[in-house]
């Protein structure tokens, strides 16, 4: 399966946004934190990583670092939809095309500080987030992470 950018996985997010008109616009804050939740859901479900990028433990949850400064010049505003410009349809696969909508369509509705609170609460951002010190929070632990929060989830279906 092909590996993309996490930058790719953030337009695809932008180009979701902007098709559903979904309401919260998508600052860098919330985009970090839904760029995470896809990487652990997908890693869960896949056994691969949906990007190639590290995350990163920040003050404010987790960050892939390069799209964080990608976006930056934002603040905390919106991130603007000309990004678009360099959204590429053709790289998402079937599996990318089958999870992304619907990560997209569950952490959405999360404003970025509700986000924030949600990490805060995890204990990968626990265990990795020191405030002195930037610390990768590594792709094995959040796959084994989000594998277990499903197992969660699907026994709470079958309850």
């Amino acid at each position: 399966m092909q590996t993309l950018k996490a930058y790719d996985i953030a337009l695809y997010f932008l180009f979701r946004a902007r098709e559903l008109e979904a309401g919260e616009v998508i600052s860098n804050l919330k985009m970090q934190k839904l760029l995470y939740y896809a990487q652990g859901h997908f890693s869960a479900l896949y056994d691969e990583p949906l990007f190639e990028e590290r995350i990163e433990a920040w003050r404010y949850g987790p960050v892939v670092k390069n799209v964080y400064d990608r976006f930056a010049k934002y603040t905390n505003l919106a991130i603007d939809f000309k990004e678009l410009e360099n959204y590429n349809a053709k790289l998402y696969t079937k599996e990318h095309l089958d999870t992304l909508p619907f990560l997209f369509n569950r952490y959405n509705s999360f404003s970025a500080w509700e986000l924030v609170l949600k990490t805060h609460e995890e204990p990968l951002w626990k265990k990795y987030f020191d405030k002195y010190n930037t610390n990768e929070i590594p792709f094995e632990e959040l796959k084994a992470f989000f594998k277990e929060e499903l197992k969660k989830e699907a026994k709470g279906y079958l309850a």
